[in-house]
């Protein structure tokens, strides 16, 4: 976590973290530049105690061993082992102190990052709840934390361009997916007046597990709900209830996702992407990737040259 000497955006006492410098830092080669997992101790905790920073890039990170207490605004948040934190872009944080022992496992990634994975931060989805306060804690949730220990395991070995994985955009997008989504679905339980069965829990699983799957081949609700051996309604219904989405939703949002990836692809043309995604023809791909990134393919693809 080097800092930067300060920038003429931020007032004159505030250290700025930069993503740029904070990927100096990798010690292998990264298949994708804009997210990093790595770990953290004291030792490596290179920041002056009660001193202000900014970062520009997101933050999870989950505590392994000790604890650390850090200020946003003018509230002290104290976590230790076992405790999840989210931390937004562009707060400006102080640490207070931080244990001999301390140890954390964190994921930082990018603004662009955030919005290729199809969170939209400015819109009304996961990330826009997720940054509604300064910082968010998920204290002592064992199966949450177990989980995501797995998912940035996973996302730090497939981010490793030295180890031989074909399929690693697909799963880099599915646990990175699943990240976000186990912090936001925890919050909107708790908030939930009816809470979240143990079956639907599981369906949700099933549902996201399948999506990964299949969704080149296969963009309608009711071939996953045969796949889960229920209705497409009652699909519908867990879904709804456990991610305040549609199942539709989600499946035209992982799409989205592998379509953008697919036309950065310089060997790539329009027609192909379509064709490997499963759409009719061209006209009804181009269609459906403008309506959700604002852009016609051919915009999208004549923008990333430049």
């Amino acid at each position: 976590m080097r800092k930067k000497s300060t920038t003429a955006e931020l007032p004159e006492f505030i250290s700025m973290f930069t993503f740029e410098e904070l990927l100096q830092q990798v010690e292998f080669d990264l298949r994708i530049k804009e997210f990093v997992v790595m770990e953290i101790d004291k030792a490596t905790y290179a920041v002056k105690l009660n001193a202000p920073y900014q970062s520009d890039y997101f933050c999870v990170f989950m505590v392994q061993e000790g604890n650390i207490r850090f200020r946003i605004d003018d509230t002290s948040y104290e976590v230790s082992k076992g405790d999840i934190i989210f931390c937004p872009f562009g707060e400006t944080f102080w640490i207070e102190q931080v244990s001999d022992d301390y140890r954390s496992k964190y994921i930082f990634f990018s603004l662009e990052f955030i919005s290729q994975a199809g969170f939209n931060y400015r819109s009304n989805n996961v990330m826009k709840s997720l940054s509604s306060d300064p910082t968010v804690i998920i204290r002592k949730e064992e199966d949450v934390f177990r989980r995501m220990n797995f998912h940035l395991d996973e996302l730090k070995a497939l981010n490793n361009a030295e180890k031989d994985n074909y399929y690693f955009n697909e799963m880099i997008w599915h646990h990175f997916s699943l990240v976000m989504y186990e912090i936001d679905n925890y919050f909107k339980k708790i908030e939930m007046p009816h809470q979240v069965t143990h079956r639907e829990d599981e369906l949700t699983t099933s549902f996201f597990i399948l999506v990964q799957e299949h969704f080149k081949n296969e963009h309608n609700v009711q071939f996953y709900a045969d796949k889960l051996c229920i209705s497409r309604k009652y699909l519908t219904k867990v879904i709804n209830k456990t991610t305040f989405k549609s199942p539709r939703d989600i499946i035209h949002q992982v799409l989205a996702v592998e379509a953008r990836l697919l036309l950065k692809n310089p060997n790539l043309n329009v027609n192909n992407v379509a064709v490997q995604l499963n759409f009719s023809d061209q006209a009804s791909f181009s269609k459906f990737f403008k309506k959700h990134s604002g852009k016609s393919p051919l915009e999208y693809k004549k923008d990333d040259l430049y």
